[in-house]
């Protein structure tokens, strides 16, 4: 049983476990040195049976675990585990990898089967995680949303919750009404940005067939590493802050589960995003952030000097969908832009739509 094609066929009919605390493995091969298994969750688990792996990857280090592990109706037994998500396409990783490490000869010595294996391990435990990037970005939306939340009546949940769209490819992270909202996150201790075209510096006019906006505001937020505790978050205790305010507003649990489905969506056109159950203690999603400022620019006002589409459109040689550029926004543009503050945002946000439909 050493073909890709059997390892995925037993990988695809294992069962999940009852508990947390059972489980059945398959083994690949008489000798139960690799095995397989389901947990309670669904996700696969990879053993690896005997002595201790020493990973030289620090990737893989920090994604094995070596544990004695219990087992329905046998023995205990040593072994490293890797776990990787209940996704369809992650059984396939799975297997491939089961497959190496016995081509490799994990049979007979699994110690220089893993040695030679652990890029291809490496490679695929780096695609079970956002880029540092999209993670950043996806704890700044979470940020807003938090705030809109706690600032928002109960009835007005529902429609801030869908009122956000940056887990997908969309022209805006947030439409929340006649009001547009581009969020960028930075490490910088200014609000420095790339920016991915015009449209995200300029209202929606209705040229495109989106919804005409009144108003464009970019929040830009400055997030710095912090200590655990105090006013620091996670982005698990994030989602974990939203979920609770949407269950106060009695939301569905059909409802929270579309918005942790969104969340998982975020960033993971090449892999898997932020799966909240199973990543909720994943070292990637546990490093704690401090907020440096919180601004939201009125990008209506004329006082806020940057490229506009009209700019390039002036020159007929230059496709204007394809132009990037880097916006350096001051601390100040005008006494009331930006304005300052999470709450404070949040605020001007709702208060805008106060006479908008949507909000109903």
């Amino acid at each position: 049983m050493t073909s890709y094609e059997s390892v995925l066929q037993v990988i695809e009919s294992v069962p999940s476990a009852e508990s947390a605390d059972s489980r059945d493995v398959t083994w690949t091969t008489d000798s139960h040195v690799v095995g397989v298994a389901r947990d309670h969750e669904g996700k696969v688990e990879l053993f690896l049976a005997g002595a201790e792996l020493i990973p030289a990857s620090s990737a893989v280090s920090g994604a094995i675990e070596f544990h004695t592990w219990h087992r329905d109706g046998a023995y205990p037994f040593d072994a490293n585990r890797l776990l990787f998500p209940a996704l369809g396409h992650f059984d396939q990783v799975a297997a491939f990898i089961c497959t190496e490490l016995l081509r490799a000869g994990a049979d007979v010595s699994l110690a220089d089967a893993f040695a030679r294996t652990e890029p291809i391990i490496e490679l695929a435990i780096e695609r079970l995680r956002l880029s540092s990037q999209a993670i950043l970005g996806l704890a700044g939306e979470l940020l807003l949303l938090d705030a809109l939340c706690r600032r928002a009546r109960d009835e007005q949940i529902s429609w801030i919750i869908g009122s956000w769209d940056g887990w997908k490819r969309s022209s805006r992270d947030f439409s929340l009404g006649s009001i547009g909202v581009e969020v960028k996150t930075t490490t910088r201790s200014t609000s420095s940005h790339l920016v991915e075209g015009t449209h995200q510096v300029e209202r929606n006019d209705g040229s495109d067939g989106g919804e005409v906006e009144q108003r464009l505001l970019l929040v830009s937020i400055g997030l710095q590493p912090g200590e655990s505790g105090g006013n620091a978050f996670t982005i698990p205790q994030l989602v974990d802050r939203i979920i609770e305010r949407m269950e106060e507003a009695s939301l569905g649990a059909a409802v929270v589960e579309k918005f942790l489905s969104h969340v998982a969506e975020y960033g993971a056109g090449s892999g898997v995003g932020y799966v909240h159950n199973p990543l909720t203690t994943d070292p990637s999603y546990l490093r704690p952030y401090l907020t440096g400022f919180f601004r939201a620019y009125d990008m209506s006002d004329s006082a806020v000097e940057v490229l506009r589409r009209d700019d390039i459109a002036v020159h007929h040689h230059v496709d204007v969908s394809s132009v990037r550029f880097r916006v350096e926004l001051p601390t100040i543009v005008t006494p009331t832009n930006p304005v300052l503050g999470a709450n404070q945002v949040a605020d001007v946000i709702l208060d805008s739509n106060s006479s908008s439909e949507s909000r109903g």
